[in-house]
């Protein structure tokens, strides 16, 4: 007999569930009284996703997407602008009326200050990671900033954690049902769910979870979580560091004896280990002193064994930009060689030295900046791609004063360097800045597209509109589609469909001695397919003919290769045999290679059953 005890006991997964709603509850509930705005910002950051997963966007793609990023910028800022109030003792009042404040100004500074200016993803970073460093800019200490940006890492980590593992057994209960029962939710409710604990309750959890004391230091922190971070600055990042170091010296020697230009990866390469090596000197800033070996050893030589690999990055990113200018890219490694080199610089300053509130700002404040003005990466970027365009391609016209882009006697090689300074320049969003260099048509036509269309579609216009053929380069390097969404298909005056039929390559082997390729076997009255260089094979009923294809997928749309599969409808191809044959495909999947072979073709097939008697 069981105890009352036993029968009373509720089932694991009811107790961890409580737990989880009780934690989720009183973590929600600490956002919304300490973080009301930041609360407001993500409940309508939760709001306009779940828009966009029902497919009724109000807006169009770019703006929705800043519309995004200004509600997330503003949460943002609230959270840094209530942290830094409470930090310095003010009133709950005026906390909460400067983050009302900070984030009206930083939402409608990203959402209308400019989006040619504007790099989104560099400005919203900046503005997370000064959440940690708010609280601490010209108050407290360096070992007070690391325990409360310790604490606010486990806590934000936990919090997504926390949600991600609720939601999956969530849904592991829902499609236990379903099999059981066959009553569940359709895939549209699992978006929406994921989508709102991963926007709304995931930030509220995570806000609910940021320290309310700034005056701890490490003595205080919890015993065995300081020690397990020790424990991996001892014996894994420091010996990473020091090892990656000995490699890098390295190659830099290689460059010096042998004398080859370093490679175009190096200065990515570079700007990770000296991002690596940064957080490991803030993140190591308590045992530095009393850490292993290794450790103390990397507190001595953590600057000076990031002198040779800067150089190197420096030197390899001249030459690239001297030869093909800034890219975003490009922008972001020297953005990250010079964050590096100033950090460097302040080491020679004995009050700030060991200051790692000053070690983080100095990145985050770079980064913040590259986001807008005539510095920032997207107007660098700009100036730079154009000047080169209108020195190569510029053509004054007779009897004025005006230069033209033009590509009229231009070589294979130019059209490719102006294909890539044309995708920079749409990368970093000033495709407009090129209007002034362009024919009065072209330049209205991209206006009309940069204005309602997507940046893919404006990049096309401007290359078609120079004589630069987006799909030219697509080929160069091999392309590929699929088309899942649905629609309707015209069959014309075919009576045969050969529905879900893919088509591969054939091999040798599969060759008929006469040189005619051999389609695999089919059932009678099934129609089978193969590939045979730039033909598709069809056989029926032991009938074989082929297809030319290469001009049926020249007339695709060269966005077709780039779309979304869920945005893209099957594209039909019709096709004619030399024997008078006919084929329509609605083509689902397409692979080509990088010399113009397809490899594999997924279709459905029409024809007409008179041709193959």
């Amino acid at each position: 007999m069981q105890s009352k005890t036993e029968t009373d006991r509720p089932p694991r997964l009811r107790r961890w569930a409580g737990r989880f709603a009780g934690s989720a509850a009183k973590g929600a509930e600490t956002a919304l009284l300490r973080f009301p705005v930041a609360s407001l910002a993500f409940l309508l950051f939760s709001v306009v996703s779940n828009v966009a997963v029902a497919d009724a966007a109000f807006v169009s793609e770019r703006a929705f997407i800043w519309l995004l990023g200004a509600l997330y910028g503003a949460a943002a800022a609230s959270i840094a602008a209530t942290l830094a109030a409470e930090a310095r003792g003010w009133s709950r009042i005026a906390s909460q009326a400067l983050a009302f404040g900070v984030a009206v100004v930083a939402g409608a500074a990203i959402y209308w200050g400019g989006r040619a200016d504007n790099h989104l993803p560099a400005l919203t970073a900046a503005l997370t990671l000064a959440i940690p460093l708010a609280p601490f800019v010209a108050r407290g200490g360096p070992s007070r900033f690391w325990t409360f940006t310790l604490w606010t890492s486990v806590g934000v980590m936990l919090a997504f954690l926390s949600v991600l593992l609720f939601v999956l057994g969530l849904s592991a209960i829902f499609e236990l049902i379903r099999f059981l029962f066959e009553v569940g939710l359709g895939s549209e409710a699992y978006e929406h769910i994921y989508t709102t604990a991963f926007t709304l309750v995931g930030p509220l959890f995570a806000m609910g979870r940021l320290p309310r004391s700034f005056e701890d230091g490490p003595e205080l922190a919890d015993e065995r979580l300081v020690g397990g971070v020790r424990l991996l600055v001892d014996w894994v990042a420091a010996p990473l560091a020091l090892a990656t170091a000995v490699l890098l010296h390295l190659y830099a020697a290689k460059i010096a004896i042998v004398g080859v230009l370093p490679k175009n990866e190096i200065g990515r390469i570079v700007i990770f280990y000296a991002l690596f090596v940064l957080s490991l000197r803030v993140g190591a800033e308590p045992f530095l002193a009393g850490g292993a070996w290794l450790t103390r050893w990397f507190a001595k030589v953590w600057a000076p064994i990031l002198i040779v690999p800067l150089a190197l990055a420096s030197y390899g990113i001249g030459l690239r930009i001297a030869a093909e200018g800034f890219t975003l890219q490009r922008y972001y490694v020297v953005l990250g060689i010079l964050a590096t080199v100033l950090v460097l610089a302040i080491q020679l300053v004995p009050r700030l030295a060991r200051d790692i509130r000053v070690m983080t700002a100095i990145p985050v404040v770079l980064l913040a900046l590259s986001a807008f003005g005539p510095w920032g990466a997207s107007s660098v970027v700009g100036a730079s791609q154009i000047a080169r365009i209108v020195e190569e391609f510029g053509v004054r016209v007779p009897g004025d004063e005006a230069i033209v882009v033009r590509t009229s006697g231009s070589d294979k090689a130019s059209l490719q360097q102006l294909r890539s300074r044309l995708s920079a320049l749409s990368d970093a969003d000033r495709l407009g800045d090129l209007r002034p260099y362009l024919d009065a048509d072209l330049r209205e036509r991209l206006q009309a597209a940069l204005r309602s269309q997507t940046s893919w579609q404006a990049l096309q216009v401007a290359t078609d509109g120079l004589g630069a053929d987006l799909s030219s380069v697509s080929r160069a390097r091999g392309r590929s589609f699929v088309a899942l969404k649905s629609g309707t298909i015209d069959i014309g005056g075919f009576d045969r469909a050969a529905l879900g039929r893919s088509a591969t390559t054939i091999r040798q082997s599969e060759r008929m001695p006469g040189g005619e390729a051999s389609s695999s076997a089919g059932a009678e009255d099934d129609m089978s397919f193969s590939l045979d260089g730039d033909r598709l094979v069809a056989s029926l009923n032991g009938v074989s003919d082929s297809f030319a294809l290469t001009d049926a997928i020249a007339k695709l749309p060269a966005g077709l290769f780039s779309a979304a599969r869920v945005d893209s409808a099957k594209p039909v191809l019709d096709l004619k045999a030399s024997s008078g044959r006919t084929l329509r495909l609605a083509v689902q999947r397409l692979v080509e290679e990088e010399d113009g072979r397809v490899t594999l073709l997924q279709f459905d097939a029409f024809y007409k059953a008179a041709d193959w008697r």
